[in-house]
């Protein structure tokens, strides 16, 4: 994996959380706002489905981010920014997937098999 990415769990909230690089930093917002404490499912199915070549394209907008999937490179936007903040980050797509499945492998481990 390219980025150091440590999910971990918040010992005072008991929730998941993640910490990943700066510069991909939108990830935290898109993971524990749009994801949650949930398997990353149709972000997931998204993802393969451009990494596949099934689709060249593909979109899916959260609570909080918009994900744009290209097939090398996928774009995160925060829609919430501040004018004049930084309002989106790149990333790999092949390690927004791992990301992803470091996040489910995090959420069975905490609350089992949900399937």
């Amino acid at each position: 994996m390219k980025y150091k990415v440590e999910i971990y769990e918040d010992e005072d909230l008991g929730e998941l959380m993640i910490d990943v690089p700066k510069e991909i930093g939108f990830v935290v917002d898109l993971v524990l706002s749009d994801i949650q404490e949930d398997k990353s499912g149709l972000w997931l199915d998204k993802v393969n489905k451009v990494l596949s070549r099934e689709s060249s394209y593909e979109e899916l907008t959260g609570n909080v981010c918009t994900m744009e999937v290209n097939y090398d490179i996928t774009k995160i936007t925060f829609e919430f920014a501040d004018e004049g903040q930084l309002d989106h980050s790149f990333i790999e797509t092949e390690e927004l997937k791992k990301i992803f499945m470091l996040w489910d492998e995090a959420i069975e481990k905490k609350y089992g098999e949900s399937d």
